[in-house]
Order: structure tokens, then C-alpha cells, then sequence
């Protein structure tokens, strides 16, 4: 039984670490996209930050997955919501340039850069909230599984 969990840390660590740097680089990719070729730039700027920045964000708690103490079950989905969460944040930066548009979660952003299409995209809104639910959620499952790893070490060794 240590043994399959064990190889699901194995595998959950090589993808988020994969996955990661696959992320920084579409990130530095997306750097790249002219102004003149979507509606609004700053959403490609927004889209080429936060897809560097999550994707760094996903490497670091790479290396973490070998020291939390979860379940299989937990640990699957932290995988999961750690994916769609980094992934679906830079997600809303290219949706905003490409449509034009914005999200009123995004107030000073759209204040001084304001989007030609204006703020108010359902596309941009509920990718940010998918993004901010899902992050925190696998955030949560970190700092849990680091806690409970702490826990069973001290319990062993008393």
C-alpha cells in the first residue's frame, strides 16, 4: 500500500513538474503575440504573466508533493485543481485580448487599461472565479497535507 502511494506521489510530482515548465513556457510564447493582432493588449500581457508566474507557482509545489500526507483521493484532486486553477488564470488574460473585453473582478486593471469591449465578459468573469476557487482549494490541500506530514513525522519518532 505504501508502495501505491508512493508511485502516485512519483507520478502527480514528474507531471506538476512537467506540466509547470510547459505552462512557463507557453507563458513566454504568448509574450510574443503582437498587439495587432487581438482587441486588447493588456489582456496578452495579463495572459503572459500569469501563465510564467502560475507556472513557477506549479514547479515550487512540484517539489512539495513528496512531503504531503495525502490521500490518494486528496492527492489527485489537488492535481486536478491545481491544474485547472494556473491554467485557467492566464486563460482569462488571452480570453480578454482576444475578445476585447474584460471582467469587472479586474477594476483597476480595467481603470487603466480600460477594454474596447468593455468589462463586464462572462467568459473572462468565470474563468477568474473557476481560477480563484480552484487555486485555493489546491493551496489549501498543500498547507493541509504539509501539516498532517509534519504531524506523522512527530508521531513516529515519539
Amino acid at each position: 500500500m505504501a508502495n501505491d502511494i508512493d508511485n502516485l506521489k512519483r507520478d502527480i510530482r514528474r507531471w506538476t513538474l512537467l506540466l509547470g515548465v510547459v505552462q512557463i513556457t507557453v507563458g513566454c510564447a504568448v509574450g510574443f503575440i503582437p498587439p495587432s493582432a487581438v482587441e486588447w493588449f493588456r489582456g496578452i500581457v495579463m495572459a503572459h504573466i500569469e501563465f510564467t508566474a502560475n507556472g513557477v507557482l506549479m514547479v515550487v509545489l512540484g517539489f512539495l508533493v513528496t512531503e504531503m500526507h495525502l490521500s490518494p483521493t486528496a492527492l489527485r484532486v489537488w492535481f486536478a485543481t491545481l491544474q485547472v486553477g494556473t491554467w485557467t488564470n492566464g486563460a482569462s488574460g488571452l480570453a480578454g485580448a482576444f475578445l476585447g473585453s474584460s471582467s469587472t473582478l479586474l477594476p483597476t486593471l480595467n481603470e487603466k487599461f480600460p477594454p474596447p469591449h468593455g468589462a463586464d465578459s462572462a467568459v473572462v468573469t468565470n474563468l477568474l472565479i473557476l481560477c480563484g476557487v480552484t487555486v485555493m482549494v489546491a493551496l489549501l490541500l498543500t498547507v493541509f497535507g504539509l501539516l498532517r506530514s509534519k504531524a506523522s513525522v512527530e508521531g513516529a519518532t515519539t
